[in-house]
């Protein structure tokens, strides 16, 4: 590096990328890293930091920063980029470096809007401009308004997370995924919508809450779970235990009446793994298991050998169903 502050920024970097800091601590830095002082710097601290790594590069590294420069309004050639530009282009080069060094969480303010994207094997807590909370699940990616509107608040959800919402009767919250939107004044429940899942579930813990669908509505009461099915456009509604409302925040994992599609999807995400399934199991098969706190891949897995019938091996963190 050439000066005493490049020196700086990139040892803070390689720190961050290294999962060095404590959790309040880290919230700060990538704070810092989106604003919009020190770009430049950033930017080449970020770059030499990738050339450091260990990783081989292919087609698929480089398509994966081309969707987040897509994503996030990066163009291709631009010959003076203003200020919000630059600070996607930091952005672009630290979001791959943070999936491959263990990181979990990035920022993007952009238009007085806020993502927040939680990787696979990974979970984050939020606090929302009005002091409402979630508790964001694996593989999830949430966007909201840095400050609410005066009649609604409004959060987009690719994903599962745990709201706990502060009450307000005049400003009502909702909670908006591809296929239906779930509207609370104040209450604590779960939304898990996964782009390409086969269904969306809603399960209340507190309060009231109204689901709407492109065609249909539905009040939910305390303990009751709706599930929708994406292809048929088919509603459930189910009583649920209270313990199991927001069983994934205590660590448990919990498959009722689930495909293995769906159970293998939900591995992937809480694992952080990739699994392969030559099992050629019917999807109209369903299971139903709960596997508590702490419980290891393997230990997962030896079980659904027995319930769903399949053996498998593993390398680290592939997986493959036979």
């Amino acid at each position: 590096m050439e000066n005493e502050k490049d020196t700086r920024i990139f040892k803070i970097l390689r720190l961050y990328l290294k999962n060095r800091f404590s959790s309040k601590t880290e919230e700060k830095v990538q704070r810092w890293i989106i604003r919009e002082e020190h770009s430049p710097e950033k930017e080449k601290a970020s770059l030499e930091y990738w050339n450091e790594l260990p990783v081989t590069e292919d087609s698929g590294t480089y398509a994966a920063l081309e969707r987040v420069n897509r994503r996030i309004g990066y163009p291709a050639k631009q010959t003076k980029a203003p200020i919000y530009i630059q600070i996607s282009r930091v952005a672009a080069v630290l979001i791959p470096l943070l999936l491959m060094g263990g990181g979990y969480l990035f920022y993007i303010q952009q238009n007085e809007m806020t993502e927040v994207s939680v990787a696979y094997g990974d979970t984050r807590h939020v606090l929302l401009p009005d002091s409402s909370e979630i508790w964001i699940h694996a593989g999830t990616h949430i966007r909201y308004p840095k400050n609410f509107a005066s009649s609604e608040r409004i959060v987009q959800l690719d994903g599962e997370a745990y709201f706990s919402v502060k009450k307000n009767k005049t400003r009502p919250f909702i909670v908006q995924t591809q296929e239906l939107s779930v509207k609370v004044l104040g209450t604590r429940f779960n939304v898990k919508a996964y782009a390409g899942d086969e269904k969306i579930t809603t399960t209340l813990t507190s309060g009231k809450v109204e689901i709407s669908t492109h065609n249909h509505s539905r009040v939910l009461q305390p303990n009751e779970q709706l599930t929708y099915d994406c292809s048929t456009s088919a509603i459930e509604v189910v009583k649920v235990p209270a313990e199991e409302t927001n069983s994934w925040l205590s660590g448990q994992l919990l498959f009722n009446n689930s495909s293995l599609t769906e159970i293998i999807h939900t591995l992937e995400r809480h694992f952080g793994v990739s699994i392969t399934d030559q099992t050629a199991i019917p999807a109209s098969k369903l299971y139903t298991v709960k596997f508590m706190k702490d419980e290891t891949l393997d230990e997962v897995l030896h079980v659904l050998e027995d319930v769903v019938g399949f053996s498998y091996q593993r390398d680290e963190t592939d997986i493959l169903l036979k």
